[in-house]
């Protein structure tokens, strides 16, 4: 798919999420990244043309054509499945993105009741009325976002495959060890009560659920004697203990191994 001088992507007016990333895939991954953007009320088409009569006049969402779901009643399709289908259909990451996009399309996903996708664009709408192509721009740089961050979930859930389970004074301990650290989501949903981890920057910590009667205090005072020279923190709660964060990188970092910090939590010292 290429985009000549006639280009043109036609989505409805006041685009919702599914429309936005319909057609923020074209123009990453459809070859429409310099195509016109045009707005039309919601099942209409440019000017009354047939839809798809036209190769260089994409609509999405509106209009009835191949990338419009609403000629089915299938929950599985959205404006935005179909598109990805047509220009990245092996991207596994996309996938994992456009399926959450396909639910909260179909009000089958639990978004969060605080601030979530469609709240921010709301927001943009908002803001900018009657202005939809500067909120597809805005919007586009969020989906970038979230994309980088579905790949970075992937490579955890593929790291989390290789966690050492152990057991601790307070119930089930995870740790891991991966470029992107750990991921509490993982842990915890799998019944640890605290998770250790590491990532490529040699960042490490140990996190305990919320609301447990974890107290890492021991914890820290050992390792502050065996790992003397690394920057540890025992933050507050007494549940959360850390050597180098993306917010405050370690001047020096923890020397331990992760089967090393695995024994200082069991209360083994074998090293």
């Amino acid at each position: 798919m290429s985009a000549g001088d006639g280009a043109m992507i036609v989505g409805h007016l006041h685009p919702d999420l599914d429309c936005l990333t319909a057609i923020w895939m074209l123009r990453r991954w459809g070859g429409r990244q310099d195509a016109a953007l045009r707005f039309v009320p919601a099942g209409e088409t440019l000017e009354g043309q047939p839809v798809d009569s036209d190769p260089q006049v994409i609509h999405v969402d509106t209009g009835g054509g191949r990338f419009d779901h609403h000629r089915t009643n299938d929950h599985q399709l959205s404006a935005a499945e179909l598109v990805r289908r047509s220009v990245a259909p092996d991207d596994v990451v996309l996938e994992r993105l456009i399926r959450n996009v396909t639910r909260i399309d179909h009000a089958q996903a639990d978004v969060s009741p605080i601030f979530n996708v469609n709240d921010m664009i709301a927001g943009y709408h908002i803001l900018y009325p009657d202005r939809s192509e500067v909120v597809v721009v805005l919007m586009s740089n969020s989906f970038d976002a979230w994309y980088a961050q579905e790949a970075r979930q992937l490579r955890l859930d593929a790291a989390f495959g290789t966690r050492i389970e152990f057991d601790t004074p307070w119930g089930l301990g995870i740790a891991m060890e991966s470029d992107d650290g750990g991921s509490s989501r993982l842990a915890f949903g799998a019944g640890a009560v605290l998770y250790v981890y590491r990532d490529k920057q040699g960042r490490t910590g140990i996190a305990a659920r919320s609301r447990s009667q974890v107290d890492l205090s021991s914890a820290y005072h050992d390792l502050r004697r065996l790992d003397p020279a690394a920057d540890w923190y025992l933050h507050p709660s007494k549940r959360l203990l850390l050597c180098g964060t993306a917010k405050a990188p370690a001047r020096v970092p923890s020397k331990l191994t992760l089967d090393q910090l695995i024994g200082v939590l069991r209360g083994d010292f074998l090293f």
